[in-house]
């Protein structure tokens, strides 16, 4: 387990060191009209590499015959509970064109507390509007950050 901790620090940190690289391209301060174009990729990408460094350390740190050392970075019984969250979540992702972020977002949502989560449906509601709502009004007027709204919604706001 050791080894796989290594590498995915060490690609992490690859990873976040080429954004914080191209994030530097682009303004990174605060505009006139809000945060520049590289600001979040940027702070985004030094957490990252902050908490890649972390783990880094930590698993050169841990001794070769430690406690655990030989087991697999992915126990056999973690396997559905992780692919019970990345499915749904890429299904999103791959359909993000057609549903956009907020749908998409909602329907992640609603999905996750009311199968997973096993909550009363009122909190599946509330969950599932109240947070692309909250997205909205943060992205689209706040910092005047257009995400993809996806060919339904689109066709429910401007083509009616």
């Amino acid at each position: 387990m050791r080894r796989a901790e290594t590498l995915i620090a060490l690609g992490l940190t690859v990873v976040a060191v080429l954004l914080v690289r191209e994030a530097l391209r682009l303004s990174i301060s605060w505009t006139d009209i809000g945060p520049g174009a590289g600001f979040f990729p940027f702070w985004l990408a030094l957490g990252v590499t902050l908490c890649a460094g972390i783990i880094l350390f930590q698993s050169l740190r841990a001794p070769a015959g430690a406690k655990g050392g030989d087991r697999p970075f992915i126990p056999a019984r973690a396997w559905k509970p992780l692919l019970i969250v990345f499915l749904p979540m890429a299904a999103v992702v791959a359909l993000v064109n057609y549903l956009g972020i907020y749908i998409g977002g909602a329907a992640y949502l609603g999905g996750y507390t009311w199968l997973v989560g096993r909550h009363r449906w009122y909190t599946v509601i509330l969950v599932s509007v109240l947070v692309p709502l909250l997205l909205f009004f943060t992205f689209e007027r706040w910092f005047l950050l257009p995400l993809p709204k996806g060919r339904i919604l689109e066709y429910l706001l401007y083509e009616r």
